[in-house]
C-alpha cells in the first residue's frame, strides 16, 4: 500500500486526522488478532500504563477514605449511619483494597449520575446561532 495520504479539501487538522486514521488502520491489520477480536478493538494497554493506573487508583482510594475518616463526627453514636459507613470503608481498605477501589468507582459513578439527573438541561439555539442553557421545569 502507498504511504500517501489522500488529499482532503479541509483544514490541515482534517488532513492530519485522516492520516492518523489510515496509519492506525494499517497498523491494526499488521497486529496478530486473537479469536473474537475485531478491527474496532482499541490498542492494547501498555503494562506500565496499567501499573500506573492501578497504583494511582489505589493511592486515590486510600486517600479518600483517610480524608473521610478525618471528617468523621466526633460524638457519633454506635448506630450513626455516617460512622458505620466510614467503619465499613476502613475495614474494606484493610481486607480488600481491590474491592474498595471498585466500590468507590461505582459510588462515584452513581453520585455523578444522581447529580446529572438532578439538573436536567437542554441546549436551545437562539437567533444568531448563540446557544442558551435552559432548565426544564418540573
Amino acid at each position: 500500500m502507498s504511504d500517501k495520504v489522500p488529499p482532503t479539501h479541509g483544514s490541515p487538522l482534517a488532513a492530519l486526522n485522516a492520516h492518523i486514521a489510515q496509519a492506525s488502520q494499517l497498523a491494526r491489520q499488521e497486529l496478530p488478532q486473537s479469536p473474537g477480536q475485531t478491527d474496532a478493538t482499541p490498542w492494547p494497554t501498555l503494562r506500565s500504563a496499567q501499573r500506573f493506573h492501578e497504583t494511582w487508583s489505589r493511592i486515590s482510594a486510600e486517600t479518600e477514605v483517610s480524608k473521610a475518616e478525618q471528617r468523621a463526627p466526633d460524638n457519633a453514636g454506635p448506630l450513626n449511619s455516617h460512622k458505620l459507613v466510614l467503619h465499613t470503608l476502613s475495614l474494606m481498605r484493610h481486607l480488600s483494597p481491590d474491592y474498595l477501589r471498585g466500590f468507590l468507582a461505582q459510588a462515584e459513578t452513581l453520585l455523578w449520575l444522581e447529580q446529572a439527573h438532578a439538573l436536567p438541561r437542554q441546549q436551545v439555539v437562539g437567533k444568531g446561532g448563540a446557544a442558551k442553557v435552559v432548565r426544564k421545569k418540573k
